[in-house]
């Protein structure tokens, strides 16, 4: 009877650990991890990479950072320092994160960006669409209103 009990819990062991998700390779599943993903890639100066976490309006921002910032700006800067991100949820699809960024030359930014679900991934948003305008006008009558 032990051994059949050893060999579920080894059975339930593989399990759990073939189904759980590693996040680390998945930035998409919250918004804490989609702003540490982003920010880590666009202060290093990695663009292409940092375009894999925005949405498709946000695009045409990161190239033109691509273009304004030439890749010897970056030499030497392999990765950020990131301080605790704190998220403020507006609605299940919409979300502020902020955080404190140690950058390569040492110095501390406060950042503060808004992330967006869709289709079940979340991303960077550095660009209101109609849609998340009029979402973010009705918040505002309703704080008006009560």
């Amino acid at each position: 009877m032990k051994k059949y009990i050893k060999l579920a819990l080894i059975c339930m062991a593989f399990f759990l650990l073939g189904t759980s998700c590693d996040h680390s390779k998945n930035p998409y599943h919250s918004p804490k991890s989609i702003t540490k993903a982003f920010a880590e890639s666009l202060y290093s100066g990695n663009f292409e990479e940092a375009k894999q976490y925005v949405t498709p309006e946000s695009i045409p921002i990161i190239n033109f950072y691509q273009q304004a910032f030439p890749p010897e700006n970056f030499k030497g800067c392999d990765h950020i320092g990131m301080g605790e991100i704190t998220v403020r949820e507006i609605s299940d699809s919409t979300a502020i994160c902020k955080c404190i960024l140690t950058l390569c030359n040492g110095k501390n930014s406060n950042s503060s960006t808004k992330v967006v679900k869709r289709d079940g991934k979340w991303y960077v948003t550095l660009r209101e669409n109609e849609s998340e305008k009029k979402e973010r006008i009705q918040e505002q009558i309703k704080k008006v209103q009560n």
